[in-house]
């Protein structure tokens, strides 16, 4: 698995989105990393994060590693109603409801005090 972190910054989310382009250029993973990264920056107070790529067999499995709050948001962000009216809609909770919908997997655990979340595209 090829790793690398960077800095709860917008220049970080731009590198990890440059470095995911180094393993793959498809779009599904693309729109996936910029969902679960600005989240990371915007809402999970951390310091940095770490993106770990790896292809296996079941796929593109992208590893992302925060020390923010413990947060795991296959649980704690409710899925929108996504055939509600707009002007109906609650605010947050689509981008993530996008990654479930992209991924094959979405798994969260709490390890060493740091967010860990698996996607396997």
């Amino acid at each position: 698995m090829e790793e690398r972190t960077f800095p709860c910054t917008t220049g970080g989310m731009e590198d990890s989105k440059a470095f995911l382009e180094t393993v793959c250029a498809e779009p599904k993973p693309s729109i996936m990393l910029d969902e679960v990264v600005s989240n990371i920056v915007r809402c999970s107070r951390a310091t940095d994060f770490k993106i770990g790529l790896d292809r296996t067999d079941d796929g593109l499995k992208v590893v992302f590693t925060d020390d923010g709050v413990a947060f795991d948001p296959t649980r704690e962000i409710a899925e929108p109603d996504v055939n509600a009216p707009l002007a109906e809609r609650k605010i947050g909770g689509l981008g993530m409801f996008m990654v479930k919908k992209l991924a094959k997997s979405v798994d969260y655990e709490r390890r060493d005090g740091r967010n860990v979340l698996t996607v396997v595209m």
